[in-house]
């Protein structure tokens, strides 16, 4: 089969398509023919060879996947060939044949593109489990949302939209706070020109909020703390302040890692607040049930379109190597998908 493997850490344009040897299931697994695929800010950072969770080099990224069933290892009863599919992948989804666990692999829903069924898996499940399992969201909660224009962003709007939370939401272009405002956020932040703590607490007339969604960590971190009222949270998800330097410049993030890093239990618990770490790879990986769980529970809301797919762009998948610039460069809004052909 064809793929893109990541050989060695290297920049988005050494990123090609190569002969690779072909997966087979094994027993719970299911063999995917893909035909399209979604591209994930945790790629770049595997691209880069800074993370901890990726596969050794040189391996196939690519943690999500829509395409038919090609065949099913043994003991798979939910699956079988001919039949659409939309899947977690946990790596190896650049490829035209990608492996996944009969639990992370859902039929695809009437109706639903290959490329709208790849962009749900990580954004959609990764905004439900941070608004959803690591406390409650009620009618009338204070969310901030930062990267809100990000895929991820976008699906968490319309979870928190459907019930009915006051939503901020932080970018950083004048282009992207007209999508928030589009989408249904109620109070778009430019981070670049405002202080978002400062101008949440005018808006708000001083009251604190209950729940902020990082997916930049950095600086940001302890200002979110500071912004959250007693027995909110804060849900981290990604640290992308520190995903753009090069060796050179890893001096320039020393202070902001230190401010993350000093964070004591004392501190939480004197103040009565939360901080979460999310990583849905891992819950996949180590609690399937709970994302078969949830993946359902989001499928469920798609098909009786209360939610709807966020994608910005299609490409074909020998244009990865610019798919991935437009993501580092936070070029494009919402979920770019490849599609195989």
């Amino acid at each position: 089969m064809r793929a893109i493997p990541i050989r060695k850490p290297c920049k988005a344009s050494e990123l090609k398509i190569e002969n690779w040897p072909d997966p087979k299931p094994q027993k719970g697994e299911v063999l995917i023919q893909v035909k399209s695929f979604g591209l994930n800010f945790a790629d770049i950072v595997a691209r880069k060879g800074q993370y901890n969770d990726a596969p050794k080099m040189p391996f196939v990224p690519g943690y999500e996947v829509a395409g038919i069933v090609k065949s099913v290892g043994s003991g798979v009863k939910k699956f079988k060939p001919g039949q659409k599919v939309l899947a977690l992948t946990l790596f190896s989804g650049y490829a035209e044949l990608a492996i996944a666990s009969e639990m992370t692999c859902f039929p695809l829903p009437a109706g639903m593109t290959f490329a709208q069924g790849a962009s749900i898996p990580v954004n959609f499940v990764t905004a439900w489990h941070s608004l959803h399992e690591t406390g409650t969201l009620l009618k009338g909660s204070k969310i901030l949302i930062h990267a809100a224009a990000g895929g991820v962003g976008l699906a968490a709007i319309q979870l928190a939209k459907l019930v009915g939370a006051e939503i901020f939401g932080t970018a950083g272009s004048a282009e992207k706070l007209k999508l928030l405002k589009k989408s249904g956020v109620d109070h778009p932040i430019n981070y670049t020109s405002h202080d978002y703590v400062k101008e949440i607490l005018r808006i708000t007339k001083g009251e604190k909020i209950d729940i902020v969604l990082d997916s930049v960590g950095g600086a940001f971190f302890k200002k979110d703390l500071s912004l959250i009222k007693p027995h909110g949270r804060v849900v981290g998800f990604g640290a992308s302040a520190f995903s753009d330097r090069s060796f050179g410049k890893m001096f320039s993030i020393v202070p902001q890692l230190i401010s993350m890093l000093t964070l004591s239990m004392i501190d939480l618990m004197l103040n009565s607040k939360g901080f979460y770490g999310v990583n849905m790879l891992r819950v996949a990986k180590e609690n399937t049930e709970l994302f078969n769980q949830e993946m359902n529970n989001l499928l469920s809301l798609f098909k009786s379109k209360k939610l709807k797919t966020v994608i910005s762009k299609e490409l074909p998948w020998d244009k990865i190597g610019e798919a991935h610039s437009l993501l580092e460069n936070r070029s494009t809004t919402g979920k770019i998908v490849l599609n195989v052909v």
